[in-house]
């Protein structure tokens, strides 16, 4: 047997293989499982009553193709499922045919042998986060896409920003109106620093009005602190104006790109752009965070998944403790979910419902599994004593 520095490295090479060969079986199947029910759902929403934003009919080839453009970002999301399946399934097997006991009596300690195996799925956690991820988004921008030709989207009367700040277009029973606007607080129903340009029905220009501030009420928008230009260059200058509109809405809605659609380079950028507009960034912040700790989330899986099933010494099969490993990883995962829905209402603060439920389960495999090492040492001590 080759060793270096008095580590057996076939071993380890050997152990890392077959976990990764069984995380590569979970991760097929679940792949394959949600693709037929993607199809499913498409040929279930393709039989539906055609909408009215629809442009054209989608054929077979058309769902199937959408379907297949779902994979990657599939991938990304059940990652760490395939990972607790596959670690689950792989150390019911060491403990069938006695690889963990044979490596504890050679003086190979668990953590030894969980290293190589946490630093090869932690570069898979940084490869998802690195390639699969942008690639993930690209395809679901173009998914989006198809989306809107086959089955039609919602028109929604949302703000939009750019780099020349919000955009809005409004109707009254008159006039056509573009407004602009630099600054927003969604709270308050209130914009800053507001450019209107009205047009007649026939897309003329009527005037423009300028206002430090705007604020949304019930089908009127009430403009304070600004200047009046007509189209023969008049100036009027107000303290307030009213102006009627047809939509009521009851908050501004900011038409921001999906955390899910923004390539992961380009979140601090676009997080710097949102808060220099008064935008709320929580669900921005959160899927930056959750992104961030997919690595970490992908060990605490191996590590509570490891410190479960190799707990128990014995050969036949204990469904038990399978299915605690099950319960106790997919719990991980879904109150993740939950603390991450609580950030994105802003109950809790976006870092702490971020990193907090990666970091629990991270610390909580960590002291599992450190605890079966410490047992060992305590059984050997007494075993001397005696």
């Amino acid at each position: 047997m080759f060793i270096t520095n008095n580590q057996p490295v076939i071993i380890y090479k050997y152990l890392t293989k077959d976990i990764f060969k069984y995380f590569m079986f979970a991760l097929f199947f679940l792949v394959i499982l949600i693709f037929f029910i993607d199809i499913i759902e498409l040929f279930r929403r393709s039989s539906n009553k055609e909408t009215l934003n629809q442009i054209a009919k989608p054929e077979i080839i058309d769902l199937i193709n959408m379907a297949l453009l779902k994979i990657c970002v599939n991938i990304h999301e059940i990652l760490p499922f395939a990972v607790l399946i596959g670690s689950t399934s792989c150390f019911n097997q060491w403990r069938k045919k006695n690889y963990y006991i044979v490596c504890k009596t050679s003086g190979i300690s668990l953590w030894k042998i969980l290293s190589p195996i946490l630093i090869s799925f932690f570069l898979i956690g940084l490869i998802s986060i690195i390639i699969l991820s942008p690639f993930a988004t690209l395809l679901n921008n173009k998914y989006e896409n198809l989306q809107t030709l086959f089955f039609g989207q919602k028109n929604l009367n949302t703000f939009s920003f750019d780099s020349k700040g919000f955009w809005i277009k409004q109707n009254s029973d008159e006039s056509y109106l573009l407004i602009n606007a630099d600054k927003i607080n969604e709270n308050l129903n209130t914009i800053y620093n507001v450019n209107i340009f009205v047009y007649d029905h026939d897309k003329n220009f009527k005037k423009r009005i300028y206002a430090k501030r705007a604020v949304f009420s019930e089908k009127k928008i009430n403009f304070y602190e600004g200047q009046l230009t007509k189209k023969n260059s008049e100036l009027e200058i107000f303290n307030e104006l009213t102006m009627l509109i047809k939509s009521n809405p009851k908050t501004l809605n900011v038409a921001t790109i999906d955390p899910e659609k923004i390539f992961v380079f380009n979140f601090p950028s676009y997080l710097k752009q949102m808060e220099l507009y008064g935008l709320k960034t929580s669900k921005h912040l959160l899927q930056f965070f959750k992104l961030i700790c997919q690595p970490f989330l992908i060990i605490s899986m191996i590590l509570l998944s490891a410190s479960l099933m190799l707990r128990s010494n014995e050969r036949k099969i204990e469904v038990g403790i399978v299915s605690l490993s099950l319960v106790v990883g997919f719990s991980l995962y879904f109150i993740g979910d939950f603390i991450f829905a609580l950030g994105s209402s802003e109950k809790l603060p976006p870092l702490l419902s971020g990193f907090g439920p990666t970091l629990l389960g991270l610390f909580a495999g960590c002291y599992l599994t450190s605890d079966i090492d410490e047992a060992k040492k305590v059984n050997k001590v007494r075993t001397i004593s005696e």
